[in-house]
């Protein structure tokens, strides 16, 4: 927690600057194409030309004495494509042909097993960063992943993530005075 209550630099408490943060990193993220915020579920699908996408929501905050916890969630998703697994096997490159000769590791009607490897793992490295990369927060607990196939009306597979996410929060109780019959002295100002 040290980490967290040293934190001088912004002010990570605050609701934007935390959607900010989680925004700006998935736009760094070299795999995510587009990147949201809010209610997934409310997202058209024509809202977005490129895949896989990222949101990030703030499902609630809990203020502590000196630090505020956030409930986040992460979605990384992409668009379910349908595998034709039409490869001609036997055919020799070598030979100067030019028929697909490939073999399909995960077998099924569509490439869903790929997105969920490939989005969990853009999940583990924006949680890993925030975890061990940037002093301003610390996560809590067990990060908790579950997959989703056909959750959106919208052809989308991919994994929610949610975790706790602790910052600092000095919680000033001096900036204003709030109730004109009290005095700040009362408050150790």
């Amino acid at each position: 927690m040290s980490n967290v209550v040293n934190n001088t630099g912004v002010n990570y408490s605050l609701y934007y600057n935390v959607l900010d943060y989680f925004k700006t990193i998935m736009v760094n993220h070299p795999q995510i194409e587009a990147v949201s915020q809010g209610d997934l579920f409310s997202i058209d699908d024509n809202q977005f030309t490129f895949y896989p996408l990222a949101n990030v929501t703030i499902l609630g905050a809990n203020f502590a004495p000196s630090t505020t916890e956030y409930q986040i969630q992460i979605i990384v998703a992409d668009k379910i494509k349908n595998k034709n697994n039409e490869s001609n096997e036997g055919i020799n490159y070598i030979a100067g042909t030019s028929t697909n000769a490939m073999r399909v590791p995960f077998d099924g009607p569509d490439d869903r097993v790929d997105i969920w490897a490939n989005t969990l793992g853009i999940i583990n490295d924006l949680t890993s960063y925030t975890q061990y990369a940037v002093e301003s927060f610390q996560i809590n607990d067990t990060i908790i992943n579950e997959p989703f196939y056909d959750r959106f009306n919208n052809g989308l597979a991919g994994w929610s993530s949610t975790f706790t996410l602790t910052t600092h929060n000095a919680r000033p109780r001096c900036l204003y005075d709030l109730y004109p019959s009290s005095s700040f002295d009362n408050l150790n100002c």
